[in-house]
């Protein structure tokens, strides 16, 4: 690990965790992510993306079993901080923050949420997944229109290779929301 950059440390803590949460291994691939990211926060505490790392791992692990967001919300939210403190300019932890504070059972704030979509799509329009969750967003808050145009914004953007199959899910997931929404979209 020591000839890679510090960026792709982090894409390999990531990995670790991806593997857990969606690659169908075991729980010691979450515990090596932890550990990896837990010792390069600690020798590199400025870097954004280890603390994004480490929400990422934590994230998947909530994912898993939801109750574990009632102690694990507050190191959430400090590595969220942190990452966000030391990378305001990258999307990554605008992303994250926002699907926190969409989506975490029992701790949501719309209008944070709101706050860091809007940013992570100003800093990475292109990416289609924000689209899909700041228009869970608008139709969690009732306005039906608003997502049904942000949905729609969505299925302009083309498919991007290396985000090919992330594209192609966001863009299904959007069709499958289209129909009800626009039903409940009552301006026309």
């Amino acid at each position: 690990m020591n000839k890679l950059t510090l960026e792709e440390r982090a894409d390999v803590i990531i990995a670790y965790s991806e593997l857990y949460s969606w690659g169908g291994k075991g729980f010691e691939y979450s515990a090596k992510a932890y550990e990896l990211a837990e010792s390069s926060i600690r020798a590199y505490p400025n870097f954004w993306k280890f603390h994004y790392a480490m929400v990422v791992v934590l994230s998947h692990r909530i994912q898993k079993n939801n109750l574990l967001a009632i102690t694990l919300i507050g190191k959430v939210d400090h590595h969220l901080t942190e990452a966000l403190k030391y990378g305001p300019d990258r999307w990554e932890p605008h992303f994250l923050a926002g699907v926190r504070y969409l989506e975490v059972p029992l701790f949501p704030d719309l209008k944070k949420a709101e706050t860091l979509l809007l940013r992570a799509l100003e800093l990475e329009p292109g990416h289609i997944f924000t689209y899909v969750v700041l228009g869970k967003l608008y139709e969690k808050k009732g306005d039906f229109c608003k997502a049904l145009e942000i949905y729609n914004s969505a299925l302009k953007l083309p498919i991007r290779p290396e985000w090919k199959i992330v594209d192609e899910d966001a863009k299904n997931e959007i069709l499958k929301r289209i129909p009800e929404v626009s039903k409940r979209c009552t301006k026309r």
